[in-house]
């Protein structure tokens, strides 16, 4: 696959339209009108219920409340729901109810499954689980998006000095702080991080200070079987997200097995360095409880409102997300090539007099004479908020795409560079 293909995978999200028409509370645009439920619940943007990863038709899906703009971008209508005529709430696209398991947590389960769950909504905001006295729909767990690696246990295999550089930096949540391995390791270097319990891992985020050409990420619910979830040999990037997709894990660790040829080298010296690590976890998860005391949050999350919608149309997310391993396969062979070239760069650079390219690459700190940029916030990526959250529900890794295409673009004008 060329680079035109990607940018055009790139930019398929901008081209997928969502027509929806929200109607006073209590309109009706049809005999069984469709609305999303919003969340009285205090946030930056306004939120609503939504089936976890989009698995409207599968029985046991939880239900999450998240950024009502990221439910509707990710186009399989995980936000809609309907009333049925026997009070319960059905999702639009899979036809399953909003359902009471065990332990008071509340999922989707079939419309005619014995024990079907029923919901009347309350002057107050609530909705009361019908037959079950006073009993609501509330929510439980941190605020969506929380960064649980923050402040979390920490250990590393492998630190440069414990009190400047030690594992702690990584996640103390400043910019101005890093972790660093011992220069020259032999063995690959782990950073393990304990989440002191398990949660639903959206992403990771790594910001590196001296990168690692290659790592691999791994979890793992009790720090004896690990699953890996990302690896890869041709990182050029400053900067790695990854996506975890609510994969549930108490533990997480980065193994790096080998460094970056130019950034990952101080002083002559090969180390491995993060400035930050950020893990985004699902916060909240659908449960119910006693409606009085649930009415006692300090932040309205027992509180619900229908937005009717009058008209919506459903993007085909399955068809883009089945390009996306083209992409990443596009992505990786990309990768991989510009990484050779940077690993043969100082040797390029030794067959000449001049000596400028080592000098712009490990030592130069001016920001316009520097053909390689150390800094993640160069590779930062901005994106209009709407494409943003279609390209991020959808899985597609735009920002990293669009760094990489930076950066080889780089490395190939340092390479002409050294040859005339």
């Amino acid at each position: 696959m060329n680079l035109f293909v990607v940018v055009i995978l790139i930019m398929l999200p901008r081209f997928c339209a969502f027509a929806l028409l929200s109607l006073p509370f209590g309109a009706s645009a049809a005999d069984n009108p469709t609305f999303m439920l919003v969340s009285g619940i205090s946030a930056p943007a306004e939120m609503c219920v939504s089936v976890e990863n989009g698995h409207s038709d599968v029985d046991g899906a939880a239900l999450v409340v998240e950024s009502c703009a990221q439910s509707i971008a990710a186009g399989d209508g995980r936000e809609l729901w309907q009333y049925l005529p026997s009070g319960q709430i059905a999702s639009a696209t899979g036809k399953k109810c909003i359902s009471v398991g065990a332990g008071s947590v509340v999922s989707l389960k079939g419309c005619d499954a014995s024990g079907s769950s029923q919901w009347e909504a309350q002057g107050s905001g609530q909705l009361r689980l019908s037959g079950a006295g006073h009993t609501c729909l509330s929510m439980r767990g941190l605020t969506a998006g929380t960064n649980v690696a923050s402040k979390s246990a920490i250990s590393a295999s492998s630190t440069a000095d414990i009190g400047a550089h030690g594992a702690s930096m990584a996640v103390d949540g400043s910019s101005n702080t890093f972790w660093a391995s011992e220069m020259d390791p032999t063995e690959p270097v782990t950073l393990t991080v304990d989440l002191g319990g398990q949660h639903k891992l959206e992403s990771l985020d790594l910001s590196w200070e001296f990168p690692a050409k290659s790592f691999a990420v791994s979890v793992s619910s009790d720090g004896v079987k690990w699953a890996e979830v990302y690896a890869t040999d041709s990182n050029i990037l400053a900067s790695t997200h990854v996506s975890l997709g609510s994969v549930s894990a108490s533990k997480v660790r980065v193994v790096m097995h080998e460094a970056h040829a130019l950034y990952g080298v101080f002083q002559g010296h090969t180390v491995y360095g993060i400035s930050e690590l950020a893990l985004s976890a699902t916060g909240l998860q659908a449960t119910v409880e006693d409606c009085a005391t649930a009415a006692k949050s300090h932040d309205a999350r027992d509180k619900f409102f229908q937005s009717f919608v009058g008209e919506f149309g459903m993007c085909s997310s399955k068809a883009l997300r089945s390009e996306l391993p083209s992409l990443e396969a596009a992505r990786a062979s990309v990768a991989s090539t510009v990484s050779e070239l940077v690993d043969v760069l100082p040797k390029i650079a030794a067959c000449h007099a001049s000596t400028a390219l080592i000098s712009n690459v490990t030592q130069d700190k001016d920001a316009d004479s520097k053909l390689f940029s150390m800094s993640s916030a160069s590779l930062r990526v901005e994106a209009s908020a709407p494409s943003e959250d279609v390209d991020g529900k959808n899985g597609v890794p735009v920002g990293s795409v669009t760094a990489l295409l930076k950066e080889a673009r780089h490395v190939i004008i340092a390479a002409r560079t050294s040859l005339y």
